[in-house]
């Protein structure tokens, strides 16, 4: 698939629903611009909690190590005068095994979807297909924020995979909120308006359809040979009985279908060489719309080469997909279901529980379009309580895991969130004891089939089996410490179990040296 660059104007994101003016007909944005969230079904459940006693409930005597309980963090901001490398967080004492994090990317103030932006990045999830999804938030008390996807590969053949701070720089340069960057994008702008983008766009659609149109009369011209063949074959078989050691009426039986032989082949020559003469006349116009293409191209290429910072921001930009600006609550469970495709956001709009009036929330999503496609609507009754989720992670047959804190342990929840099922019920054993003040996220590594829960400076994990059967011990737990300082707000896995953290401030994507156990 070829790509072309698409014009960026300054303002394009400035709000949901607004699109920049096509030049001759072609998409004129760095990235499209988000449209106006869908309407949706609404599915309303009621109380989807078991009931249960406290009471019943085990508790784990573990002696967990301790991240850092104090929220306070170590902040500062980037300079992009000064040169920026990456950091580095090792486990330290009381972890399960030797691993750490070093920075991925770091990223920018927003990806200039709203003039709220400031850095506040509140997910990170990873689905199967080699995407990663962050939720943005246009901070407290707005309850509003939206998805940006980024497809890994295409991020590695832009040289992402080593430039820690290439998407940062991207989305600054073209910021619309900043006087430079608004000079960015009058300068891209004027580029663009000069580059022939959309006749080459144009040209490489003819190009296609005449390889099409090619490759049929390729088809029909070794259809001909075919058959030329069989009848030159048939012929030769009919000749052996026009001899002489044969009777006259075989003989002649026989010379007419020679006859007849003859004639097919003759037809079927003809066919291919009408065929071979279109297939010769496509490549000749082929061979002259590549050399015009190649033409366009070189136009393209010299104005790249003549500013190569802007038109790699351009690039990196160009990689980004975002939602419309939805309700994203806290901001901290954007998760991906592998049983369904589709991503989950619980709209959390305080951090603590329910009135028994209220339900929760939560949005179902298509990872494709970014657009919703259903919001659950459900209780969860527990003595006085009405229970909101404020994290949900999803394993890989489809089961739905959230955590809270309880007491000085944490307690775990498992059961079903898709269009066929809504219901949670306690895991019936609780850890003792957590390692953590905040109650950050909840994510399932597919790799080794582990819930972790994630605090500041600390991830615990249990066997999700486990979780579900409501029996494990101490020796089930495992824990990665850090002394970072930092504020952890996400954690996600790929298919082969490296963990990928969001950390605040700045906000920065870090990766572990191995996976995790």
């Amino acid at each position: 698939m070829r790509n072309g660059f698409k014009l960026m104007i300054a303002g394009a994101f400035l709000g949901v629903g607004l699109a920049a003016t096509p030049i001759n007909g072609y998409a004129a944005n760095v990235i499209e611009a988000p449209g106006v969230a869908n309407e949706v079904k609404v599915i309303n459940s009621g109380n989807v909690l078991s009931t249960y006693s406290d009471d019943e409930l085990n508790t784990v005597n573990n002696s967990s190590p301790n991240g850092n309980t104090s929220k306070k963090y170590k902040k500062y901001e980037l300079d992009p005068n000064e040169n920026i490398t990456a950091n580095t967080y090792r486990t330290i004492s009381g972890s399960s095994q030797s691993n750490s994090f070093s920075t991925q990317w770091y990223l920018p103030d927003g990806f200039n979807v709203s003039d709220l932006q400031h850095g506040n990045f509140q997910s990170v999830a990873l689905d199967d297909e080699d995407n990663i999804y962050f939720v943005e938030s246009n901070g407290t008390g707005t309850n509003r924020g939206a998805i940006v996807k980024f497809n890994l590969s295409e991020l590695n053949d832009l040289g992402l995979d080593t430039n820690i701070t290439g998407i940062w720089m991207a989305f600054e340069y073209f910021n619309p909120y900043t006087d430079e960057g608004k000079e960015h994008n009058k300068e891209y702008q004027e580029a663009y308006k000069k580059l022939p983008f959309a006749k080459k766009t144009a040209l490489e659609n003819t190009i296609d359809k005449n390889e099409l149109w090619k490759n049929n009369q390729v088809n029909y011209k070794n259809s001909a040979k075919t058959h030329y063949q069989a009848w030159k074959l048939k012929k030769a078989q009919y000749a052996k009985y026009t001899t002489s050691k044969y009777k006259p009426a075989t003989r002649k039986k026989f010379k007419k279908l020679v006859t007849k032989a003859k004639n097919k082949m003759a037809v079927w020559m003809s066919s291919y060489q009408k065929h071979k003469q279109k297939v010769t006349a496509y490549n000749k116009k082929i061979t002259g719309y590549n050399n015009t293409l190649a033409g366009y191209q070189k136009q393209i290429d010299d104005a790249k080469a003549s500013n190569p910072e802007m038109f790699q921001n351009a690039a990196i930009a160009q990689t980004a997909q975002l939602s419309p600006l939805i309700d994203i609550g806290h901001g901290q469970t954007l998760t991906f279901n592998p049983a369904n495709k589709h991503l989950y956001l619980a709209e959390d709009e305080t951090l603590s529980d329910l009135s028994i009036s209220d339900n929760n929330e939560v949005l179902e999503m298509d990872p494709h379009t970014l657009q919703p496609l259903r919001e659950y609507r459900f209780k969860m009754l527990h003595d006085n309580s009405n229970f909101q989720l404020h994290t949900l992670a999803f394993d890989s047959e489809g089961n739905a895991y959230w955590g809270r804190k309880k007491g000085s342990g944490y307690m775990l929840f498992h059961g079903r969130l898709d269009e066929n099922e809504v219901k949670f019920a306690p895991s019936k054993t609780i850890v003792g004891k957590r390692g953590g003040n905040t109650n950050q996220f909840v994510a399932v590594n597919p790799q080794n089939n582990r819930v972790y829960f994630v605090s500041d400076d600390i991830l615990t994990s249990i066997p999700a089996d486990k979780v579900r059967d409501g029996v494990f011990s101490a020796k089930d737990i495992h824990y990665q410490v850090f002394n970072s300082k930092r504020e952890f707000e996400g954690l996600a896995f790929d298919q082969s179990g490296y963990g990928y953290l969001l950390m605040l401030w700045p906000p920065e994507l870090m990766k572990s040296s191995q996976p995790l156990n």
